[in-house]
């Protein structure tokens, strides 16, 4: 695939440098110091980390040590961080970050005083935001590619299920405690995100396994050709007759083999070696389980499973090696990475080089693996800035669809291709169209048997009618593409 590449607020920030005069930021300090802390992506652009006894200013998202409180002030834009003596961080590069829209401003500032178990419904969180109700369906879907609706379910439940793991607590009081108003709306959405039982999820593990539910008429042909593409891969087998994957998956505690075996609409997850795995083991084996089945969106009709890359950093290692190349390529440049630096495991399987392991090569090495100098240099800063935590992927994922665009073009080296690839098959965005890609636009062009290339605006307005899950749209072109290799 040739491809190119929480209080009340006060005023509302302006776009980064739109102003020489100090702005009022519209977070209490508190609330500022606490999204620092926890290095919270989702309100970079927002507001900048001055530090005064380092004299930098940097992204809330940075994943330097964290200053002492005393040492720290808050500006809305980095115009203002200099114009009171602070320099950029080179770390988090405050100065590339690209702009927030203004209406993005403001609802992430009314956002960030919304305590989800205090909103009990849409109608609530409308109110809350001070937007009628079909302006905020109209923004939520823009920004966050879901209904409030969906949101808030999942926020709830995501909510529930550490609390299920963490804590001894009834499933009932946990269930009325993050926001769900009957214990049936509780199990039912519990299930339709997690894929099984609050009750499965709070002993996951404890049998030596892990058994999630696929939804009904889950279209499991595409998943098993999906997962199929490489035929060569070193991480994975693919069995579909017998209804068996297996992958090579790095979990906390190391990497392991993992078997997944799909029968009568339940898809059931053993380790080569369970006895070793803690409980963040099997959290990870269910996200990783989730994301490669495409389950992460809930199903609908007709509609696809999206796969996505279970290792989110192996997906930028994907990302990276199908810059400008054709597939076949860019499948043999990932192997030989992951022949060269991945993690054998049993069964002849390798797990994909972490990003640890990725950011102690130098250019050298990862140009012999097939990288040109420019890609080998973008895998290592991006080997770096996950290893170090300053890019985390998780946090794109849960925020919205245009910070998580902005973090990624702001990376020297990631185009609009690269990241609308990472948007759409390692973040789980369900309506993206990589416009530039090349063997999307030769699929469609045979689709509708168009007499030349479709140009990005034509490949746009072709895949329109599929909002807003253009993702699956984008994966079948993807399929028939391959169909015809």
């Amino acid at each position: 695939m040739n491809r190119n590449d929480r209080n009340a607020p006060a005023s509302r920030p302006p776009p980064t440098g739109a102003a020489d005069a100090p702005v009022s930021l519209p977070y209490a300090r508190d609330f500022m110091l606490g999204r620092m802390f926890a290095a919270d992506a989702a309100f970079d652009g927002l507001f900048y980390t001055g530090v005064t006894s380092t004299g930098i200013y940097c992204l809330p998202s940075c994943r330097a040590r964290k200053p002492r409180a005393e040492h720290v002030q808050f500006h809305a834009t980095p115009l203002e961080a200099r114009a009171a003596g602070l320099r950029a961080c080179r770390r988090c590069h405050p100065d590339a970050y690209r702009g927030v829209p203004p209406h993005e401003a403001a609802l992430m500032a009314a956002l960030g005083s919304v305590h989800v178990p205090d909103v009990p419904d849409v109608r609530a969180l409308a109110a809350a935001l001070h937007l009628g109700e079909s302006a905020l369906h109209a923004h939520w879907r823009a920004l966050f590619q879901v209904t409030p609706g969906e949101w808030l379910a999942r926020e709830r439940v995501r909510l529930a299920a550490r609390a299920l793991r963490d804590t001894g607590e009834r499933a009932a009081a946990i269930a009325f405690g993050v926001g769900f108003g009957s214990l049936s709306a509780f199990g039912a959405q519990f299930r339709r995100v997690m894929h099984l039982t609050p009750q499965a999820w709070r002993v996951a593990g404890r049998n030596g396994g892990l058994t999630l539910t696929l939804p009904a008429g889950v279209p499991l042909a595409v998943v098993w050709r999906d997962l199929s593409r490489d035929p060569r891969s070193v991480t994975q087998r693919v069995d579909a007759p017998a209804g068996r994957l297996t992958f090579a998956w790095t979990l906390p505690t190391g990497p392991q083999r993992v078997a997944l075996h799909v029968t009568a609409g339940k898809v059931e997850v053993h380790p080569d070696e369970p006895d070793r795995l803690s409980s963040p083991d099997w959290e990870a084996l269910h996200a990783l389980t989730v994301r490669a089945l495409g389950l992460h969106t809930p199903q609908t009709g007709r509609g696809w499973p999206v796969p996505l890359a279970p290792q989110p950093f192996d997906g930028l290692i994907w990302a990276v090696a199908a810059q400008q190349v054709t597939f076949a390529q860019a499948c043999r440049v990932r192997r030989t990475l992951t022949e060269r630096h991945g993690t054998p495991v049993a069964g002849d399987l390798i797990a994909p080089p972490t990003a640890a392991q990725l950011s102690a090569l130098n250019d050298a090495d990862l140009r012999a693996a097939g990288l040109t100098d420019a890609r080998a240099a973008l895998m290592r800063r991006l080997a770096g800035r996950a290893a170090r935590h300053e890019l985390n992927l998780d946090a794109l994922a849960r925020g919205t669809v245009s910070a998580a665009r902005r973090t990624l073009l702001a990376v020297p080296g990631i185009g609009p291709w690269t990241a609308e690839y990472v948007l759409l098959r390692v973040l789980g965005f369900p309506d993206i169209v990589p416009d530039g890609d090349a063997a999307l636009a030769a699929s469609l062009r045979r689709t509708h048997a168009l007499p030349t290339k479709p140009t990005p605006a034509q490949v746009q307005a072709l895949l329109l009618p599929h909002a807003p899950r253009r993702s699956q749209a984008v994966l079948r072109a993807w399929h028939a593409a391959l169909d015809r290799t």
